[in-house]
């Protein structure tokens, strides 16, 4: 009812139906300015923010604007599928970074850099999920996250910062984005609605510095010339009537409900060997296998009882990780 009357309001406004700003319209870049300012205590202007068509397109601005072929771009071991399809189709060459229960191993990570800046490699960015990470569902401590962000002046490397499931906590605290704590513009962004509001509207944004976002908004003109205005203005009306933060608490109670489910059966019914993520939010947990086994080989015998998930090597940019699965608490049973 919400969302038909919505529509029904917006289309009296012939706004709704035409074109749009590049960049966003103005009613929903100024509904994420509050947004970023309430929940993350982010001061940022409509200025800092260009409004993408999820943020898949997000990934793909990314690629376009600052890979060129073989340039090193660093990565999670394990990392976000779609970002290392995005990375690969613009010819990187990825390197994976190690990480733990609690994120990316920054010593790791140091290594690698230390060693592109000794052979003259033009690295250009690292990639990372800190919050509730796709596909382990970790969360990148906040010490973490500080020693990350002096990396990053140390070396003068870019960090983009792929949030889609920050507002999906459950419990816990949680650590300061790495926006907020970055003060010389290495931090880009990239946010979707697709997981607190809804998929179909293909709607995200990016948030940077001006300059970057001026760059990507000519970029991004020449893909789409701009996202639906239609769905950005129902977007802004869900934040503005604060629907949203409802929404939002239903779906954090489903699939906080789901998440313990899932616990709870492999408790119960995994052998010994067999361990796993206890995710604070997100949708995912990631199961590892004693070593000689092998997820990619054991998912055709999974399947003939019914029984999907995705395989881990998927996300392993090196070959690695066949001993790994992500599973779903999200997914509708």
């Amino acid at each position: 009812d919400v969302v038909g009357g919505g529509v029904d309001a917006l289309l009296l406004a012939k706004v709704a139906l035409q074109y749009g700003p590049t960049d966003g319209v103005p009613e929903l870049k100024a509904q994420i300015v509050k947004l970023l300012r309430e929940e993350e205590g982010i001061n940022a202007s409509p200025n800092n923010i260009l409004t993408t068509t999820a943020s898949q397109q997000a990934l793909d601005i990314v690629g376009r604007t600052f890979i060129d072929p073989s340039d090193p771009v660093l990565v999670e071991l394990p990392s976000y599928i779609g970002g290392l399809q995005v990375f690969n189709s613009y010819g990187a060459k990825l390197m994976g970074i190690k990480a733990d229960d609690h994120g990316m191993l920054i010593d790791d990570l140091e290594a690698k850099l230390s060693k592109l800046r000794q052979e003259e490699e033009h690295y250009k960015f690292v990639y990372i999920v800190p919050d509730f990470q796709n596909p382990s569902g970790v969360t990148l401590t906040g010490e973490r996250r500080r020693e990350l962000i002096k990396l990053s002046e140390r070396y003068n490397v870019l960090l983009i910062e792929d949030s889609p499931y920050r507002q999906v906590r459950f419990e816990g605290e949680a650590p300061p984005m790495l926006y907020k704590l970055d003060s010389t513009h290495n931090v880009i962004s990239l946010f979707t609605f697709s997981k607190t509001l809804a998929p179909g509207l293909r709607l995200g944004f990016i948030l940077a510095d001006e300059r970057i976002i001026q760059k990507m908004a000519i970029l991004k003109q020449s893909l789409d010339l701009c996202t639906s205005s239609l769905n950005q203005l129902l977007a802004a009306e869900f934040l503005k009537s604060g629907i949203m933060r409802e929404h939002i608490a239903g779906v954090k109670s489903l699939y906080r409900a789901r998440k313990d489910a899932m616990l709870e059966a492999l408790e119960r019914y995994m052998p010994e060997g067999v361990t796993w993520t206890r995710p604070e939010g997100g949708l995912f947990l990631w199961v590892r296998l004693p070593e000689h086994m092998n997820a990619d080989e054991l998912f055709f015998e999974a399947i003939k009882e019914n029984v999907a998930y995705v395989i881990g090597s998927a996300f392993h940019c090196d070959g690695g990780g066949q001993n790994t699965m992500r599973l779903n608490f999200s997914y509708p049973t």
